[in-house]
């Protein structure tokens, strides 16, 4: 069954690299009622999500499982190589299987505040973020063994971590900001060394980051947000890209607030927001703004098979390439 869910990767994709902006994507709608706000997917093919306040979710393309165990906001997942699942929500949570294992601020080494971001390196360390703006920073669990960075402790340059990926070489890429149009990148090592880069050596100071993600060539990318601005238009960028000599803002052609970003296997970057999603690609744009109006887009994943799931206020909306 998983198998006919999750068809062979590489005809997708072969698919997928001939698609055209132009051309209509296939659309299903599935688990209708859950308002879904982050995506995975496990080596066997199964989607796991959670959702604003209806727990966990476990789903195999027809079949689900609900665990209520987490009641708060699930904010970030993502799943180890050993199928182990790492939830972002009033600290931090991880799912083996079996149990469920809960790393709060009471062991004294984290803050208090949600876990905003996970990211998971080729050899298991989990990385993420956690805190606020005032009291927050960059956590690290390797096997059951926590360290948490902050602006005293380390050269992490400010406490909100509001971005973490981990690129190809398993360095691990951080956006931090101590407020808007105050923000920063910092690169960590695998043996441990950092590297500040600030807004004079990107060339722009986003306003907000959402979140970031690393293309095939190493090229980092990060989402700009407006949500706390009280103005919009045309003028300001959506997206960011880096590349460690030097940044660019990129700009939409039409006004849109960006709440998430995706890298896909083909480099496209898609972009979500309340009023739908855009597409990126080699300078060029696609949108749909018209088909989630009423419930927003607030995560999106790729699956195995090269599918696009976006997480709404209602479900899940699958779109395959033709």
């Amino acid at each position: 069954m998983k198998v006919l869910f999750y068809l062979c990767a590489i005809l997708p994709l072969v698919f997928s690299c001939n698609w055209s902006s132009e051309q209509p994507l296939q659309s299903k709608q599935i688990l209708e009622g859950y308002h879904i706000t982050a995506i995975d997917f496990d080596k066997a093919g199964n989607a796991w999500l959670g959702t604003l306040d209806q727990g966990l979710i476990k789903y195999d393309g027809e079949n689900k499982i609900v665990f209520s165990e987490i009641k708060e906001m699930i904010r970030s997942i993502k799943v180890d190589s050993k199928n182990q699942v790492y939830i972002g929500s009033n600290g931090l949570v991880r799912y083996d299987g079996e149990k469920f294992t809960h790393f709060y601020s009471n062991n004294g080494l984290m803050p208090e505040g949600h876990v905003n971001a996970i990211a998971i390196d080729s050899q298991d360390m989990v990385y993420f973020s956690a805190g606020s703006f005032q009291n927050g920073g960059l956590g690290k669990l390797n096997k059951d063994i926590l360290t948490f960075y902050d602006p005293e402790n380390s050269p992490l340059p400010a406490h909100w971590v509001s971005g973490v990926v981990v690129n190809q070489q398993d360095e691990v890429w951080v956006a931090s900001q101590t407020s808007v149009n105050d923000t920063y990148l910092t690169k960590l090592n695998t043996q441990g060394q950092w590297e500040v880069f600030s807004p004079e050596q990107i060339g722009f100071t986003p306003y907000s980051i959402t979140n970031l993600q690393v293309i095939s060539n190493g090229e980092l990318f990060g989402g700009i947000d407006y949500s706390l601005s009280s103005s919009s238009g045309t003028s300001r960028p959506q997206l960011f890209t880096y590349n460690e000599i030097k940044g660019k803002e990129i700009t939409a052609n039409r006004p849109f607030n960006t709440n998430f970003i995706l890298a896909d296997g083909s480099d496209r970057i898609w972009c979500s927001g309340m009023g739908g999603y855009g597409v990126y690609e080699n300078g060029q744009w696609s949108w749909d703004q018209d088909s989630f109006q009423e419930i927003g887009i607030f995560t999106l994943a790729e699956a195995p098979n090269g599918d696009i799931w976006l997480g709404t206020g209602d479900g899940v909306r699958v779109l395959s390439f033709p």
